[in-house]
């Protein structure tokens, strides 16, 4: 008879979805009610909480990235540099002054910035190799494609901004209007890929 009973770890999973249910649900009603004092004072806790379970996650991949390569340590050069880097970076961090001043505002300005710097420096390089392979295939789609990335390339472009003034304005109503529909629109579907993935685990291990 006790074999039917579920297992510790199937109730522990089970409680988990419901949790993470309710709070979604409380916080996903405290979005179109932002009045509601009730749903209020129910979602701030929520959001409380998954703030802090999301630092504590944090920690913990940290912890296990730098053990990994710390087990790479004789043989890697990269994971040495990783680790002598992320140990720079906290120690000018708990400096007096943080990342605003001395060690901290030095680490950030000649070695972070231009480092971001070069890495959107290669964006257009990607964009442009993405281009080129998308045009391999002879259809409206590619032609639709590299227009739109073409006229946003553009008009970004400052020297051309100030002589084409319109660039700007075509950019604008890109990003606003059919870039932005979508977007909205992939949020919505993850929105309810992951409701209904919750709802069908929960259904499983019932």
């Amino acid at each position: 008879m006790f074999s039917d009973s579920p297992s510790p770890r199937t109730v522990w999973r089970v409680l988990a979805l419901s949790l993470g249910l309710v709070g979604g649900v409380v916080v996903f009603l405290q979005y179109f009610f932002p009045d509601s004092a009730s749903l209020s004072s129910l979602a701030q806790p929520v959001l409380q909480w998954v703030v802090l379970l999301t630092a504590a996650a944090l920690l913990l991949a940290i912890g296990n990235l730098l053990a990994r390569h710390a087990r790479q340590l004789p043989g890697d050069r990269s994971s040495a540099l990783l680790l002598a880097g992320f140990v720079v970076m906290f120690v000018a961090g708990l400096l007096p002054g943080g990342f605003e001043n001395g060690l901290g505002r030095w680490l950030y300005r000649w070695l972070l910035a231009p480092g971001l710097a070069a890495v959107f420096a290669l964006l257009p390089v990607f964009l442009g190799y993405a281009l080129v392979q998308r045009l391999r295939i002879r259809d409206v789609g590619a032609l639709l494609f590299a227009l739109t990335l073409v006229l946003v390339l553009l008009g970004q472009t400052p020297l051309l901004v100030a002589k084409l003034p319109f660039l700007a304005a075509i950019r604008h109503d890109i990003l606003i209007a059919p870039v932005a529909a979508v977007f909205r629109g992939v949020l919505i579907g993850l929105a309810l890929g992951v409701i209904l993935t919750i709802l069908s685990r929960m259904r499983a291990q019932s």
